[in-house]
């Protein structure tokens, strides 16, 4: 009698609703490609988590940093190194992150706050008024990145993103500290690096801008590169992480039905399937805006996580080579939202916030 084989990386079945085929997703379960007792694959269960510290807040944000060689997390109103408190963060939202050779940055409640290694905290604003340097309406922080020396930060509401100065952090660019993003009339929704690029972040564009190289005095230091800007936005700040040497991110309603893109060579190409298309709809804008996408790697397995308010989805670039594969984290033993965030690789294992 012949081996019947049943497809285990996802099932098929009708939709209730409206009679469509859906594909039925796997739960807790990564699809793994091995030749295991003459089947191609196998479903091994997503790892558990132990409780290793109490802390007095939710995960609001995590970032390795590779000056001091440890993991950085803001938890509840505290900045963490590692398991030490070394800095009082305001707020209760989602913070974004960068680090420098002196300081670990935060974005939080519209400012930009530097905690330096040497124990001070200092915020970015305007150069005194007597320095003689420019003054700028710097506004309100939106996302903050980093490249080659200087943070980056985009300013909430506008198409305008700043650069610090080379000398003190703390102040913007003596010269040449604002940039604009002309496509973008809706505003920078976040602010990333790829390679030696700033990345802009808008609902319906994403650009591209790179070194001038401009030594003089008051000459622009970036400008922006054309080919490669994307013709997609995404739906909210955190809807965008580094993944697979690009970025990928939950397209802004704007540029038609919501998915999810991985960016290459100037052109977004989606990775999701029709029923994963089917649950970031359920979502409306301002929903779908509060969405956290992270990367995270172990045995092989490539995973972006999508955190979005009802569900979280996993999609697993290494056994996708025969479709997009995804499957779906659940917390408990009903139907409740996968609570874990923030995966960082530290040490020898891998750590999460709640």
């Amino acid at each position: 009698m012949p081996i019947q084989q049943l497809p285990m990386m996802k099932g098929m079945g009708k939709d209730f609703k409206n009679a469509d085929y859906i594909d039925y997703l796997p739960i807790n379960m990564l699809a793994t490609p091995k030749e295991v007792l003459n089947s191609s694959g196998y479903l091994r269960s997503f790892p558990g988590i132990a409780k290793r510290n109490d802390v007095n807040g939710v995960s609001r944000g995590v970032e390795y940093n590779t000056a001091q060689n440890a993991v950085y997390r803001v938890l509840g109103s505290k900045l963490y190194k590692g398991e030490t408190v070394v800095g009082d963060v305001a707020g209760s939202g989602r913070v974004s992150m960068a680090h420098g050779r002196t300081s670990q940055a935060v974005g939080v409640n519209g400012q930009l706050v530097e905690y330096r290694y040497d124990g001070t905290v200092k915020t970015v604003s305007n150069w005194p008024t007597d320095s003689g340097f420019t003054q700028y309406e710097l506004g309100s922080v939106r996302d903050i990145t980093r490249l080659r020396g200087r943070y980056a930060w985009s300013k909430d509401g506008t198409d305008s993103w700043f650069i610090t100065d080379l000398e003190d952090e703390s102040h913007p660019d003596r010269y040449s500290a604002q940039y604009r993003a002309e496509s973008q009339p809706d505003g920078i929704i976040g602010i990333g690096t790829w390679r030696d690029f700033i990345v802009c972040f808008g609902s319906s564009t994403i650009e591209y801008f790179s070194l001038t190289g401009a030594t003089t005095a008051g000459a622009a230091l970036y400008v922006a590169q054309p080919s490669l800007m994307v013709q997609k936005g995404i739906a909210g700040t955190y809807c965008k992480t580094p993944f697979a040497d690009s970025y990928a991110f939950i397209s802004h309603p704007a540029t038609g039905a919501p998915s999810v893109y991985i960016i290459g060579s100037g052109q977004a190409s989606p990775i999701a399937t029709a029923s994963i298309e089917k649950i970031i709809r359920s979502y409306t804008a301002d929903e779908l805006a509060t969405g956290v996408m992270e990367a995270l790697r172990f045995d092989s397995h490539e995973l972006l996580i999508i955190h979005l308010p009802r569900h979280v989805l996993v999609y697993d670039a290494s056994s996708s080579q025969n479709g997009p594969q995804w499957c779906v984290l659940k917390t408990g033993l009903y139907d409740d939202v996968y609570r874990a965030i923030d995966f960082m690789y530290e040490g020898n294992q891998i750590t999460c916030g709640d």
